[in-house]
């Protein structure tokens, strides 16, 4: 998303408009994947030969849940997104797609959860304990660790 300096208004400009998810680049990520384009609303102004960019972005992502791995779409969001653009080599043009990617980037949750009563997986069988219970026993000891409560030092 480019933006012609000369063509700001002086009294600033609003722009709503969107961007493809492909901007994202999430093809090689292993929880997140492009779920919908990049919307953004946005307020441009030049102030003092800067160019001030404020206003909201968001997009829909598919993430895999971190406690019982299901792919769900939550919706990512920046409210407050705010850069300047302000280069010392004279530009008539500035591209906002970086800085919008970004956003979106910086504000993926970093323990994505499909919902906050996620239950995950049983540590013993895997069964989605969103699914109901598993034929496992609750006063089983139950971990990876087990094994050493075996061992005599």
């Amino acid at each position: 998303m480019k933006i012609q300096i000369s063509k700001i208004p002086e009294e600033g400009q609003h722009l709503e408009n969107e961007l493809p998810a492909e901007v994202l680049d999430l093809a090689g990520d292993l929880v997140f994947s492009e779920g919908g384009p990049i919307h953004f609303k946005l307020y441009v102004q030049l102030v003092d030969g800067t160019v001030i960019v404020r206003g909201s972005v968001s997009t829909t992502v598919r993430a895999q849940c971190a406690r019982c791995s299901q792919i769900f779409s939550t919706t990512v969001r920046d409210s407050g997104f705010l850069r300047d653009y302000s280069d010392g080599v004279e530009v008539d043009e500035v591209d906002l797609t970086e800085g919008l990617r970004e956003a979106i980037l910086l504000s993926l949750p970093h323990f994505p959860l499909c919902n906050e009563g996620c239950k995950g997986l049983c540590v013993r069988c895997g069964k989605n304990l969103n699914d109901g219970s598993c034929g496992c026993l609750s006063g089983d000891k139950m971990g990876a660790w087990e094994a050493l409560d075996s061992l005599n030092l």
